[in-house]
């Protein structure tokens, strides 16, 4: 893929290099040329010092031919109007956005941009580890978002087959995180105590 991302922080700076490791075409846009020092030496992209809002400098980075961009700058404003001109003005077909402040998502979701919001993420697995709930991860498969949901297992299920386990309506049980491992789903599956279901539904 080709791939243009917007703001080469750590978490920039660290996809670039993942993407790039994958033998991806990744162009990289930030205005502090000190940033792009954050790239690692397995890196062999592109790098354009620039502002990611600027049309020229985009297309510096090969935008006009991109199959995604992500913008990851620490500015949820920038980030909206580089997703905004990724979108309606090149037709990018894969665009993402990081964003800090939880209240902009929907905001993003409506402009049919898709995010990654840290705070959220955050707060909910703390929120489940504290609590000894299920935690969630969400990602997407083009435009569907896809669910995955940890239920640790109750005291009542322990000893008991995976079969004896009914999931939800319109979800289906992948299969159980024990020890940190994924054991797919098996009918003859026997749950102990700790382990978590998880459980995959559309969004």
């Amino acid at each position: 893929m080709q791939i243009v991302i917007a703001g080469c922080g750590k978490v920039g700076a660290q996809f670039a290099t993942v993407m790039s490791e994958e033998g991806h075409e990744i162009s990289v846009v930030d205005s502090n040329s000190a940033n792009l020092n954050l790239l690692g030496p397995s890196f062999h992209g592109v790098t354009v010092l620039g502002v990611p809002i600027d049309e020229d400098v985009l297309k510096q980075a090969g935008i006009e031919g991109a199959d995604g961009f992500a913008a990851v700058t620490p500015d949820d404003n920038i980030n909206m109007m580089a997703c905004q001109i990724a979108k309606e003005v090149f037709h990018v077909p894969r665009i993402f956005a990081r964003i800090q402040d939880p209240v902009k998502e929907q905001v993003f979701y409506q402009f049919g941009v898709h995010t990654v919001c840290p705070t959220n993420m955050a707060v909910e697995e703390f929120r489940a580890l504290m609590l000894g709930e299920s935690s969630t991860r969400t990602c997407y498969l083009d435009n569907t978002g896809i669910e995955f949901n940890y239920e640790r297992i109750g005291d009542k299920d322990v000893g008991k087959l995976l079969k004896e386990i009914t999931a939800a309506k319109d979800t289906m049980l992948l299969g159980v995180l024990r020890n940190g491992q994924l054991s797919f789903a098996s009918p003859s599956f026997k749950l102990e105590f700790n382990d978590e279901l998880v459980i995959v539904s559309k969004i």
